[in-house]
């Protein structure tokens, strides 16, 4: 029996499904289900009663969440007691983030943040996501919020957010509709993210699926800021593509036009990234936790 397993039982208590608590904790059903299934065997007996309607706590259930949940509690409290007696505690987190997440959700998540934690002094570095990720691996960032996959032996990842990319035109576009065709998009005149960037990234690989390439795209000019390339596509100079987090103003006052590119789907999750060799301080695990709390909704 290990932490992730009281972790994994408490949130099925709380949500009384194991669906629902495997969607939170971005896991399969199966998974889940195998967790307290070993639990249940440890025990030698059952802690949860399933029925069609969900899961409720047997007797033997009510005592182990109840002895659970003091069990974390302690754990954390105990972390932070041990890195006190070190003298690791920092009141500073120095955050890496992509252009996109950085620009658009991490300012307002870190007002939140500091709502419940204002001893904490949060630095933002913003980047592109190759960027960030060099950051995280030379210690010059304590963590990195970055969109796509990081492949990566020296480090670790937490999921935090999911998000699609999306082709942003003028609204006097002529598209019917909300959707592009693949060849139309490959004729549209186009503002792209420099090389490095996740954005990028991910669209090279979408591409790559129906075998094209991004040097077939009619590619006008490249540019590093988001905000800059949504003035640039409002003033009628291109589309671009970036990620439907980054213009969900702009689509809902309709100063700019969202369109899908048919059969290319492009789905995006951003993720929280730290060195596996270098420990956290207390204060960036509460960040990491306030942001990936799965029954709150901290990122703006």
């Amino acid at each position: 029996m290990d932490s992730n397993q009281l972790k994994i039982f408490c949130m099925v208590t709380r949500q009384q499904s194991f669906s629902k608590a495997a969607k939170l904790l971005h896991m399969s059903q199966p998974a889940v289900s195998t967790q307290v299934k070993n639990l249940e065997e440890y025990y030698q007996g059952q802690l949860l009663t399933r029925t069609p309607q969900g899961v409720t706590l047997t007797k033997a259930g009510e005592v182990f969440y109840n002895y659970a949940q003091k069990i974390l509690d302690l754990q954390e409290e105990m972390e932070q007691q041990i890195e006190s007696v070190f003298q690791h505690e920092n009141n500073q987190v120095v955050v890496g983030a992509s252009t996109t997440i950085g620009n658009v959700a991490l300012p307002c998540s870190i007002y939140l943040f500091k709502e419940q934690f204002p001893e904490v002094e949060l630095c933002l570095n913003i980047a592109n996501a190759e960027e960030v990720l060099n950051m995280v691996m030379t210690d010059v960032v304590d963590i990195g919020v970055v969109e796509g996959d990081t492949e990566s032996s020296t480090l670790k990842s937490l999921h935090v957010a999911s998000d699609e990319l999306v082709l942003i035109v003028p609204p006097q576009h002529p598209a019917e509709g909300d959707t592009i065709s693949l060849q139309d998009f490959l004729k549209q005149p186009l503002i792209m993210r420099e090389d490095g960037s996740g954005t990028r990234k991910i669209l090279a690989t979408a591409l790559a699926r129906h075998g094209y390439s991004v040097n077939q795209l009619n590619v006008i000019t490249e540019m590093k800021n988001i905000y800059a390339i949504k003035s640039a596509v409002e003033a009628g100079l291109g589309g671009s593509v970036m990620p439907l987090l980054a213009v969900r103003k702009e689509a809902y006052t309709g100063t700019l036009k969202v369109l899908r590119i048919m059969d290319m789907d492009m789905p995006l999750i951003f993720n929280i990234i730290f060195s596996n060799s270098r420990p956290l301080t207390t204060k960036a695990k509460q960040f990491i936790k306030f942001l990936t709390n799965p029954e709150e909704s901290c990122l703006c």
